[in-house]
């Protein structure tokens, strides 16, 4: 365990009131035990009890190692805290594996950290931050939601890892939030944010599920002045949800915000109500989703739902594709679209019918997740490289897209989830890049023929492709194996098919086109 590889927030210091206290834990503990140096470092058991003791700005840093508390770890009610994780490949991780109404199975509330600073909206007075930790295996049971906790029962949690309610202004940086459960009603397996204000940035969401209201993350709030969550450069993979509602969903809120997001391969069971992002509430309620330069691509049944009167969607430079057979988006049969709208360098479909594009907009039935992205999932970076060019804004262009829309000026809106510059003409969503890069792997040969003299793949127009060397004619299938097409010599013709990726196969020389 390298006790020096931690993060010690500048920011965080310097918000930190006269005062607070810092204190450092590890699993174990160390010497003293009381906190005050990593040679008398808290165990896991005495930072939970100094949280619920915790003065505001206090800090708490969590040497890399796995944690594993009794229950949750709840800073308390009214205070604030800023709780610091190793960073580098050794992780602090916090496992919710052995959490005591866990193992009595009873219906109690609990989760893996809980933060409630009762402030209002933007109140920046109580700062709460959570940097670089780790957030896994937690279950949870929960049929309704928590009232207002008394002081004797502040120290149970929510139905999430992350349970955040009435908090104004919360930061959770580089966390990631994995085989996390809701098997209650409640849902929210990852996080639950309640009438709070939670800015996510560079985090993971994969492998959570619930049985509904949020295979990952549930927002919620019981009035149109709370309720605002903020996702920047964060990714959503293989998140499920088995009846209604959603992954990322948005109960009753005011503003949920995609930023450089990737939202990949979540998948929703349920038949209603059911999107990988979905906003639901009475329209009272703004219930206002802001997609800029995301990807949400490959999720079933559909990429992006509301469910309530009207849609209040914009979007600007993003791919929301589903799937052949599955929806870009779910508007609950509402013709309603006067509050969706788009700041154009979308691509989207298939296409639920809709007024509201631009001319810089290309959708249709024919975009797909194939057609863009063919066989390419997310890779070792989390970054989903587009198998076909299609050319998006500059970070310049999406400004001028978004400029009457208010958004916030510190929302990274020039350069993508890598912190790579949008120039002119690179692709949409949350990783920009160029025609160059994406053509470099657009035609390539699939079999291990090393002779210079075998066959070579040439694209001789929008479609045609000839390979040079074929003796045998070409054959055309699809990635399923199917037939669609053959020629005698060795060209073929692609130009009337539908995009997407096809395989071509002359005598031993195999080759993958993406059209």
């Amino acid at each position: 365990m390298d006790l020096k590889n931690l993060l010690l927030s500048v920011a965080a210091i310097a918000a930190t009131p006269l005062f607070a206290a810092t204190y450092y834990v590890t699993p174990e503990g160390d010497g003293s035990k009381d906190g005050s140096s990593w040679e008398n470092a808290f165990d896991t058991e005495a930072f939970r009890e100094q949280a619920l003791k915790n003065t505001d700005g206090d800090v708490y840093n969590l040497a890399a190692g796995i944690y594993e508390p009794s229950k949750c770890i709840a800073v308390k009610k009214g205070t604030y805290a800023i709780i610091n994780g190793a960073i580098g490949s050794e992780r602090s991780v916090l496992d919710g594996s052995k959490i005591e109404s866990q193992a009595t199975n009873k219906l109690v509330l609990e989760s893996l950290i809980k933060i409630q600073t009762v402030t209002a909206h933007g109140n920046e007075t109580k700062p709460a931050e959570i940097n670089n930790i780790d957030f896994k295996s937690v279950s949870t049971n929960i049929e309704t939601d928590p009232g207002d906790d008394s002081d004797a029962s502040y120290g149970t949690g929510g139905s999430g890892a992350l349970f955040v309610y009435n908090s104004g202004y919360v930061t959770i940086n580089s966390c990631n939030f994995y085989d996390n459960k809701a098997a209650g009603k409640l849902g929210g397996a990852a996080a639950h944010l309640r009438s709070s204000t939670v800015t996510f940035k560079n985090c993971q969401f994969s492998g959570n599920s619930a049985v509904s209201r949020g295979g990952a993350v549930r927002m919620s709030s019981n009035n149109n002045k709370k309720g605002y969550t903020t996702f920047s450069n964060c990714v959503f993979n293989k998140n499920t949800v088995s009846e209604n509602f959603g992954i990322i969903f948005q109960s009753h809120g005011v503003e949920l915000n995609l930023i450089n997001c990737t939202v990949v391969e979540n998948k929703s069971d349920g038949t209603e109500n059911a999107a990988a992002v979905l906003s639901n509430g009475k329209s009272s309620n703004p219930n206002q989703v802001t997609v800029v330069n995301s990807t949400i691509a490959g999720n079933t049944p559909s990429q992006i739902g509301f469910n309530g009167k009207d849609a209040n969607l914009r979007m600007v430079n993003s791919v929301i594709v589903g799937a052949e057979g599955t929806e870009a988006f779910n508007f609950n049969a509402s013709e309603d679209f006067a509050n969706v709208v788009s700041g154009g360098y979308n691509y989207a479909g298939p296409v639920a019918v809709g007024n509201f594009w631009k001319d810089t907009d290309t959708h249709g039935e024919a975009y797909n997740y194939a057609s863009i992205y063919g066989t390419n999932t997310l890779n070792a970076d989390n970054r989903l490289m587009p198998a076909t060019y299609v050319a998006g804004a500059s970070g310049e262009q999406v400004k001028t897209a978004t400029a009457e829309w208010g958004l916030p000026t510190e929302w990274n809106l020039a350069t993508d989830a890598a912190g790579t510059t949008r120039e002119t003409g690179m692709t949409p969503g949350a990783n920009a890049y160029t025609q160059a890069q994406i053509d470099g792997g657009n035609v390539g040969v699939i079999s291990t023929i090393e002779d210079a003299d075998a066959p070579k793949l040439v694209k001789a127009g929008n479609g045609v492709y000839t390979i040079e060397g074929a003796t045998e004619g070409v054959t055309v299938y699809t990635v399923n194996g199917a037939t669609v097409a053959a020629s005698s010599n060795n060209t073929v013709d692609l130009s009337a098919f539908a995009n997407g990726l096809y395989i071509l196969k002359s005598g031993n020389a195999i080759f993958k086109v993406i059209k």
